[in-house]
Parts: C-alpha cells; sequence; structure tokens
C-alpha cells in the first residue's frame, strides 16, 4: 500500500485546470492539508482502503469485473484542498463498518479505469396494498477492474495472512 508522504504528495499536487499547477498554489493546498487533516486521519485512511481492498480481492463477484458493498446511507465525502472550479483532491466512501475508502487509492491499486459511485436503489414496498411507500438501498458499487493485476494483488496482498505456521510435534 502506498506511504503516508505518498499519499499527502499526491494530494497536494493533483489538480484539474492548469492554474492550479504552479508552486503559489501547491504550497497553499500543503499548508491547507496540514491544517484540515491530520496524519493521523490520513493514515486512517490508507490503512481503512488497505483493509477494504482485502474484501474487494476475496469477493466472488470480482471475475465477474464488480464489487457491491452495501452501506446504509450515502456518505460520501471529499478531501477538498481549495482547487479550482470545485474539483476535490481525493473521494471518500465509508463503508457499512466505517472504513474510509479513498478512491484514488483504489485507483492506485487495481487501475485508472475503475470506476466507485455510491448507487441507490429505489424500492416499492409491497406490505400494505393500501398505502404506496419505497425504501432505499444504497451500496457503493465498483466496475472497471484490471483483471489482469487481480491475481498478482490477491498474492501479494493476501498471502501475507495465510502464510503456513509451522506446528510443533511434542513428544
Amino acid at each position: 500500500m502506498v506511504a503516508l508522504d505518498e499519499y499527502k504528495n499526491n494530494l497536494v499536487s493533483s489538480y484539474k485546470w492548469p492554474m492550479d499547477n504552479n508552486k503559489s498554489e501547491i504550497e497553499n493546498r500543503k499548508q491547507l492539508l496540514t491544517k484540515k487533516y491530520s496524519d493521523q486521519y490520513l493514515e486512517q485512511i490508507i490503512s481503512d482502503t488497505s483493509s477494504f481492498i482485502k474484501d474487494v480481492l476475496c469477493s466472488e463477484t470480482l471475475e465477474h469485473g464488480y464489487f457491491i458493498s452495501d452501506i446504509e446511507e450515502d456518505t460520501t465525502s471529499y478531501i477538498d484542498l481549495n482547487l479550482h472550479g470545485g474539483y476535490k483532491s481525493d473521494t471518500l466512501f465509508i463503508d457499512s463498518t466505517g472504513r474510509i475508502i479513498s478512491e484514488w487509492l483504489m485507483k492506485m491499486t487495481f487501475g485508472s479505469g475503475l470506476i466507485t459511485v455510491v448507487q441507490c436503489d429505489e424500492i416499492e414496498d409491497t406490505f400494505d396494498e393500501d398505502i404506496l411507500s419505497y425504501y432505499y438501498r444504497y451500496y457503493i458499487y465498483i466496475q472497471g477492474f484490471d483483471l489482469s493485476k487481480v491475481e498478482q494483488l490477491k498474492k501479494m496482498m493476501l498471502n501475507d495472512e495465510k502464510k503456513l505456521v509451522k506446528k510443533r510435534c511434542f513428544k
């Protein structure tokens, strides 16, 4: 996974418009990053994203090119360092276990073609015929995996946890 300094460097150096790509704007973003987001919070994002990636790698739907994770509501947030045009340095998703997932870290792991969105299905509640009502199902939907990377990622990220422990036999 990415180190804290690399993640912070990406956050301050990312931009959409050329006017954001100059030394003074980058320095302003560095200062704003330090003020708004603690190293502990950014490390939590890295750790949580790594944990989430392991869940994605274990998913049965991954071989079909997508992943779904149910959530209670849309809790999408952003790391906002005042880029022009309202652009954000990173998009964050919070899953049902409270992990903060970085879209940028996911793309660094699975490839730049990855698309991560929060979807909402509106479902008609047919419990009572006299009352028309709906409920909503929110979920994080991810597609666009570089499937050629997936097996390599599984070996790299999951084998650390599956190392065999040598059993001792006592006589």
